[in-house]
């Protein structure tokens, strides 16, 4: 009844509003400076009520919906100002913007300044392109070696997750930027993304799953998060009242805004009352029908009232009324393509070097063959959403022939091809079918429908078939959404040979061939790469029909080829033998891991596993250089190679970062964020991914990653935390001030560094926790605290930690808090999980 009453008496109150702004316009003076919500000065809460205040219940829903693909609706009347999203994290996703490493290879930096300042100079780029918010950080966990968006977030463990995440969220902000912390929550797999229902048990959920999320609200003051697609526990997350309300907004007491992954929202009433506040992209639920709903009684204005009172308290707190021209809004900036290189060099991980082959020596090398399908190609970064366009790129091919100069010979071989290396077919060999002009290209038919039905509203000849349409419709006539296009022609080779034809789309294509399906591909899904091999004639035409049909969200349609020849290993041998070193440039691309589908296997693409087996066999001195954004299998060439360099996916200066670590230019301090697995079935996902019957179980519970491998004793490929530098340190003189501390105090801890080498060089030291008996199974140890600590060569330097009892404690059910029993507990100092270099005891009273 109270409801019904407040819900009453808003009514009442538009009415007068309404009347008031009648007689304002009948000539009543208004003091427009008078209005608290236009004063800058004024306390946000202030503001943020007397805004509020003067809303119809029509405008406050129109703000809880989305506009343009991108955009929440403005309020011309009152001068409220869109919020303008852009993806990330890995910069500006609109136009052309700086491409940073990826989350995952921030995280292998272990820098929390460093990516402070990424997340600033992504901020400053997106002001400058009128942008105000970014759809960044991603930290889901890496629960699975498959997932495929783990290029985009932090890696395995929450803590180091938690603290890259606080530092990202403090970078973009401090710019006045929001940050949207995403996606929330467990969003670990893509596979069956929209429908899987993830079972995870409370503990695991908060011990492993929220932390990153409950970071970014308490510590870093994130002004959104993100509800993702996936279902938790039975209940989809936008529509998760236990996630949105009483974790998110009661028991973490977050003040911002709750906005959906695109297309996430599946309701009115529900989604509304479990807690969320904008529905992107459009108002399919929070428009008309969530009007209703209120005026109904089935949403209570109050509620409305929460939603719009976090998204303006954002946007005063973010001075988005108050902004001017702002003198750090900058992209393309010189500044911001140095941080690039800087922080793809201090991600770069050196995970072997034998009998120290790395660094390579200038003045003894004259020669180096640099071989690989992905040596002459900058492996900017993942594919999906954060796929950003840098205003330019260098391929390590590059990096190292501007790093050799004229005194090294590099001699170049493609090696094998990446069977989804593909490029738009030119339309200098398309010709559309006879009748319809002497234009290059393919008669292209649109259609208002999904199913080619009718007269199509469109008939053009389309240059290429080439086209990524981002929430817009395809040509002027044709609706954003649920429209299809059929393309037809014939396709004349430039030479005889084999072909690898493609298509790339989101949602389904097909391919005919000389009137054979040569390519099926159709349904709902993001981005997805099929290939067809065929062989053609010099001269001879193919008839060639591409459909396509888009039907909703994003829109990928791409027709491509690629030329194979047979002699691309015996090339690669041959030059091998012949020069000094080899250096093989292999991994995976935007193709294979990238949102909307999960890689479908652990090994390198075809032919990479035989062709660095047959490179290392031809020439001892054989460095592999890996882009991935996880774990790949090395069982096949792991023991045949000397040295080993995991680059990531390194952004825009990729290449000349991996020529200054192979040259020694910069001493590689990258470590693990994530195990490296010999092989799946190590894994403690194995049996439990990627699901049955749209249901994964996380039945390995918190026992995630290095957690499982120790508790287990499974011995990983490489250890989290692992990586190499060019000179040694020491760990020594450990001190644990307290040998038994109460509830309350704090925990004090230092050891001595020392660089032992000739090269200057940054450690990452590692802090673990373990405690000895428990009531509860727990993980042997758990990373509690790092510092990267930079030395001279011979130079010492004390390190010093401060634990509080959070670091000890467990997340207790019953309690619903985070418990430290009282019990004997040690502190594990080391260079890697399992390189542990000094121990020490203390006891909780």
């Amino acid at each position: 009844m109270k409801e019904r009453n407040i819900l009453y008496r808003g009514v009442l109150a538009r009415v007068m509003l309404v009347l008031m702004i009648g007689l304002i316009g009948k000539g009543i003076s208004h003091d427009v400076s008078s209005l608290v919500y236009k004063d800058p000065d004024a306390p946000v809460e202030d503001r943020v009520e007397d805004l509020l205040s003067r809303m119809t219940l029509e405008e406050k829903v129109d703000m809880l919906s989305g506009i343009n693909g991108f955009d929440s609706k403005p309020n011309e009347r009152l001068g409220i100002p869109s919020i303008k999203m852009t993806d990330g994290p890995v910069g500006v996703r609109f136009g052309k913007s700086t491409a940073f490493p990826a989350n995952v290879a921030m995280a292998a930096s272990w820098d929390i300044d460093l990516v402070e300042r990424i997340g600033q100079a992504i901020a400053r780029e997106a002001k400058a392109k009128g942008y105000n918010m970014q759809l960044a950080p991603c930290v889901n966990i890496h629960r699975v070696p498959h997932g495929g968006r783990n290029f985009e977030s932090f890696g395995e463990d929450p803590f180091l997750t938690s603290r890259m995440t606080v530092a990202y969220v403090n970078g973009i902000q401090s710019e006045k930027v929001i940050a949207c912390t995403k996606h929330f929550a467990c969003n670990n797999q893509e596979y069956k993304r929209s429908s899987i229902d993830t079972k995870v048990d409370k503990r695991t959920l908060h011990e492993i799953y929220l932390p990153a999320f409950k970071a970014a609200v308490q510590e870093a003051g994130c002004w959104s998060i993100m509800g993702a697609y996936n279902k938790v526990n039975g209940e989809y997350c936008c529509e998760n009242n236990i996630l949105l309300t009483e974790i998110l907004k009661k028991q973490w007491s977050f003040r911002g805004f709750v906005v959906s992954d695109w297309n996430a929202v599946h309701s009115t009433v529900k989604t509304a009352n479990a807690g969320m506040d904008i529905e992107m992209p459009s108002g399919k639920y929070f428009g008309k029908k969530l009007l209703e709903a209120v005026e109904q009684g089935v949403v209570y204005e109050s509620t409305i009232d929460d939603k719009v009172r976090r998204i303006l308290r954002a946007m005063f707190s973010m001075d988005f009324f108050d902004q001017s021209e702002s003198d750090s809004a900058t992209f393309n900036a010189p500044e911001h393509h140095n941080l690039a290189l800087e922080s793809a060099k201090a991600g770069i991980v050196l995970l072997k070097n034998e009998k120290n082959l790395l660094p390579l020596n200038k003045d003894k090398i004259k020669s180096i063959a640099v071989i690989g399908p992905n040596a002459a190609i900058a492996r900017v970064g993942g594919g999906g959403s954060c796929l950003v366009n840098p205003p330019y790129s260098v391929s390590p091919l590059e990096g190292l022939k501007k790093k050799a100069g004229d005194s090294i010979q590099i001699n170049y071989a493609k090696g094998s091809l990446m069977e989804n290396d593909t490029q738009p077919i030119e339309s200098a060999y398309l010709k559309p079918p006879a009748g319809n002009g002497d234009e290059q290209g393919l008669l292209a038919e649109y259609f208002n429908n999904i199913e080619f039905k009718g007269k199509p509203a469109i008939r053009r000849i389309d240059k290429q078939v080439n086209f990524r349409w981002i929430m817009l419709p395809p040509a002027n006539g044709i609706q954003p959404d649920s429209y299809s296009i059929r393309w037809t022609g014939k396709l004349t080779p430039p030479k005889t040979g084999k072909y690898r034809l493609s298509v790339t789309s989101d949602d389904g294509s097909r391919l005919y061939f000389d009137g054979r399906l040569l390519i099926n591909n159709w349904g709902n899904h993001a981005d997805v790469t099929k290939t067809a091999i065929v062989e053609m004639e010099e001269g001879k035409s193919y008839n060639v029909k591409m459909e396509y049909f888009e039907n909703k969200g994003f829109a990928t349609a791409i027709l491509g080829w690629q030329e194979i020849s047979d002699n691309y290993l015996e090339r690669a041998i041959d030059i091998a033998k012949k020069s000094d070193v080899a250096v093989l440039f292999v991994g995976l691309s935007d193709n294979y891991e990238t949102e909307g589908r999960d890689r479908e296997y652990l090994s390198l693409p075809p032919g990479q596993d035989e062709l660095i087996a047959t490179v290392a066999k031809a020439n001892s001195k054989t460095i592999v250089v890996l882009n991935s954004g996880s774990p790949v299998l090395m069982n096949k060439w792991i023991d045949k190679i000397p040295a080993l360099l995991q680059a990531w996916y390194p952004g825009q200066e990729g290449g000349n970062a991996v020529a200054d670590i192979l040259f020694g230019d910069f001493n590689p301090s990258g470590k693990l964020p994530m195990t490296f697995i010999k092989k799946w079935e190590d894994s403690p996902a194995y049996e439990n991914y990627p699901g049955k019957n749209d249901v994964v179980n996380y039945a390995e519970g918190i026992f995630v990653g290095y957690r499982h491998f120790d508790k287990k004793q499974i011995e990983p490929l490489f250890p989290f935390g692992h990586g190499l530098s060019y000179t040694s340190f020491g760990y020594d003189s450990l001190q644990v001030t307290l040998k038994t501390i109460t509830k309350g105090e704090k925990l004090e801890v230092s050891f001595v560094l020392e660089n032992k080498g000739s090269r200057e060089g940054a450690e990452v030291v590692q802090l673990y926790v373990s405690d000895e008996k428990s009531s509860v199974d727990r993980p042997p140890k758990e990373l509690k605290s790092f510092k990267k600590v930079h030395l001279k060569p011979h130079e010492k330097q004390l390190v010093q930690f401060t634990l509080d009892q959070r670091a000890l404690a467990y997340y207790d059910v019953d309690q619903k808090n985070w418990l430290a029993e009282p019990g004997k507990f040690q502190v594990l100092i080391g260079s890697s999980s399992k390189d542990i270099r000094l121990k020490g005891k203390f006891k909780l009273k």
